[in-house]
């Protein structure tokens, strides 16, 4: 999905909260998911080829992780699961951190909190220090035909993976 399709469909999402009928059609995929903080709308992730093992692709807008290890393909939240605050990419070897230039970046870095509460959590979103009580929330990952697709609407076990 490109961003001409995302802003239409956030154009549709907020003309169907006008009418009732359209809210119910409308509503599936609208908004963030208030369990997650994340943006509920499934999106596709690109290709295979653009997830080499061991690193995340970051995709800000959409808030999540798309990440491959030798299981398979994974996605998780980037919003931090004691406050709602965004996460920031903090690469273990300091070649780039922060929101802005952090895209692709290796699982081996961390992902610390926002808000410098001193929350973070490992490559695998996996909490590792400081007041969040929950790892981050994993998604539905499907691979078909090369395609990634997330589905941030549907939280799976952390352990699962989709294979390409």
């Amino acid at each position: 999905m490109d961003e001409h399709d995302m802003e239409r469909r956030r154009f549709l999402c907020v003309l169907g909260a006008t009418g009732a009928a359209a809210t119910v059609a409308g509503a599936a995929g609208c908004g963030s998911d208030p369990a997650t903080g994340v943006p509920a709308t499934p999106f596709t992730a690109g290709r295979v080829a653009d997830h080499p093992q061991g690193l995340w692709k970051i995709y800000r807008a959409q808030k999540v992780a798309v990440g491959r290890d030798a299981m398979g393909y994974f996605a998780f939240g980037l919003v931090c699961t004691h406050a709602g605050y965004n996460l920031s990419f903090v690469a273990a070897d300091g070649a780039c951190g922060g929101t802005a230039l952090c895209t692709t970046a290796s699982m081996s870095g961390s992902l610390v909190c926002e808000s410098g509460h001193g929350g973070t959590f490992d490559g695998e979103g996996n909490r590792t220090a400081g007041p969040p009580m929950r790892s981050l929330p994993h998604f539905q990952v499907t691979v078909t035909a090369g395609d990634i697709r997330v589905n941030p609407g549907v939280t799976v076990a952390a352990t699962t993976r989709s294979m390409a």
